[in-house]
C-alpha cells in the first residue's frame, strides 16, 4: 500500500504539475464541448454490470435517453436525473423515468448519500490552502478534549446514545487519513468508536472518519457544518437547491426512495452528516464538479499521493475522491448508497468529460454504469468494485 504518514499531501508538486499540464488541452476542448452535447457517444456499460447494458451503436441524445429509460423500466426506477460535463462545462439536465413520469418543471432533489464526502473534502482542502487546517496534524490538535460519537448517525435524534472519543485515540489519527479512508476507523459503529487497525496501514471505507472530519471542521471554523458548506460552497457556486439537511420548503420536489423490493423508503436527515446527508439536484452537483476541475490548487491536493484501494482494478483513493488511472487520464469517482437511493459521479481530469446521476431506487446503479460507459474515456472499473452496487 502506498499510504504512509507522508503519502497524502506533503508532496503535491507532482499532482500540481499534472493538473497544470492538462489545462491547455482542457481549455481547447471547451468550445467543442457545446457541440459534443448534441452528439453524445456510445451507450455502453462497464465492469460487473456489463452484459445487459452494452450497446455498439452510435447514439443521438434522444436515443441515449430512450435506452436509459428502457433500462430504468426494467430496473423499476421511476426517477433518475443526470447531467454531463464536457471539457469541464456543465450540460443540460436530463430526466429519466421507468414509470413514464413526465419531466418535472424544476430539477428533482434527491438524497445523494456519499456524494456528500467530496463536498466536505473540498471544504477541508480550501481550509488547508488558507492555512487553517494541516492534513499532517493529529486530529487531537483540533479536538484536544476529545469529541462526542453518536452511535446512530444516520438516524440521529436529540436523545441518541453517544460516547466520548478520547484525545488519546485522536492523537493517533492524522487529519489527512480521514479524507482518504485510512484512519483505521470502521465504516459505522453502533458501539463505542475505536480503531479497527493501525492508522494508515491500509484502506478501509469509513463514514465514521468523515463524521470525525466534520467535528474537526466545526472546531476550526466555530461554525456548524451545514452553515459552513452553504456559505463556502453552495451559495458561491449557485447550488441553490442543495443542503445538508432535508429542505423544508421543497417537499414537492423531493424524490421518495424505493427499496430493492419496491417498497417506499422513508428517511430524512434533520442534522448535517458529512458522510451522507447532502440533498441536491444533478445540475447543482455538476456545478460543484465543474468548480473542482477549475480549481488547480484543490485539484492538485485531491490527486496527491493516492492510496491503493484495489490494485487488481487499478483503483485508488485521493483526498475525497476515488481515483483510477494516472497522468491526464486520471478519473475521479464516488458512489452514493442511502436506503432507497443510488447516485454516482465521475469525471476524467484531463478531458473534463464526466457526469453525475441521481436515482430514487436501490436498483439504480446500473443506470450509472451505462452512462459511465458512454461518457468516460477508457474503461471505468469502479463498477467492478464490491462496494458499488
Amino acid at each position: 500500500m502506498t499510504g504512509s504518514g507522508a503519502s497524502d499531501c506533503r508532496r503535491p508538486a507532482t499532482a500540481r504539475s499534472l493538473v497544470t499540464g492538462v489545462r491547455a488541452a482542457h481549455r481547447a476542448l471547451r468550445r467543442r464541448a457545446q457541440l459534443a452535447f448534441a452528439l453524445p457517444p456510445v451507450l455502453a456499460a462497464c465492469g460487473a454490470l456489463r452484459p445487459e447494458y452494452r450497446s455498439s451503436q452510435q447514439a443521438s441524445r434522444p436515443s441515449r435517453e430512450a435506452a436509459l429509460a428502457d433500462l430504468a423500466r426494467r430496473r423499476r426506477v421511476c426517477s433518475a436525473s443526470f447531467v454531463l460535463l464536457r471539457a469541464g462545462e456543465v450540460g443540460q439536465p436530463n430526466f429519466i423515468s421507468g414509470c413514464d413520469l413526465a419531466a418535472p418543471p424544476q430539477p428533482v432533489i434527491y438524497q445523494a448519500a456519499s456524494l456528500t464526502k467530496p463536498v466536505v473534502a473540498y471544504l477541508a482542502l480550501q481550509l488547508v490552502l488558507a492555512g487553517r487546517l494541516d492534513l499532517d496534524a493529529p486530529v487531537a490538535q483540533y479536538l484536544f478534549q476529545g469529541t462526542l460519537h453518536f452511535r446512530h448517525p444516520l438516524k440521529r435524534g436529540d436523545q441518541d446514545a453517544k460516547d466520548v472519543v478520547p484525545a488519546a485515540l485522536l492523537k493517533r489519527i492524522r487529519v489527512g487519513s480521514l479524507l482518504n479512508h485510512t484512519s483505521g476507523l470502521p465504516n459505522w459503529s453502533a458501539g463505542s468508536l475505536s480503531l479497527q487497525f493501525e492508522p494508515e496501514s491500509r484502506w478501509n471505507y469509513s463514514g465514521e472518519g468523515y463524521v470525525l472530519l466534520q467535528a474537526v471542521l466545526e472546531a476550526v471554523t466555530a461554525q456548524p457544518l451545514g452553515d459552513l458548506v452553504r456559505a463556502q460552497i453552495f451559495l458561491p457556486l449557485g447550488m441553490q437547491d442543495s443542503s445538508l439537511t432535508r429542505p423544508r420548503q421543497a417537499d414537492g420536489r423531493l424524490a421518495k426512495g424505493n427499496t430493492w423490493f419496491g417498497l417506499r423508503h422513508e428517511s430524512s436527515f434533520a442534522y448535517p452528516l458529512a458522510a451522507a446527508s447532502v440533498y441536491t439536484t444533478a445540475p447543482d452537483y455538476a456545478r460543484f464538479m465543474s468548480a473542482l476541475l477549475a480549481d488547480d490548487r484543490v485539484l492538485a491536493l485531491t490527486l496527491a499521493q493516492p492510496v491503493d484501494v484495489d490494485a487488481k482494478l487499478g483503483l485508488q483513493w485521493g483526498q475525497g475522491w476515488g481515483t483510477q488511472g494516472g497522468d491526464a487520464g486520471s478519473k475521479l469517482w464516488q458512489w452514493g448508497n442511502n436506503g432507497g437511493f443510488r447516485a454516482f459521479a465521475a469525471v476524467e481530469v484531463g478531458s473534463g468529460s464526466g457526469f453525475v446521476i441521481l436515482t430514487n431506487h436501490d436498483r439504480g446503479m446500473p443506470l450509472a454504469a451505462a452512462l459511465a460507459g458512454s461518457v468516460l474515456p477508457g474503461e471505468p472499473r469502479a463498477f467492478e468494485f464490491s462496494m458499488v452496487r
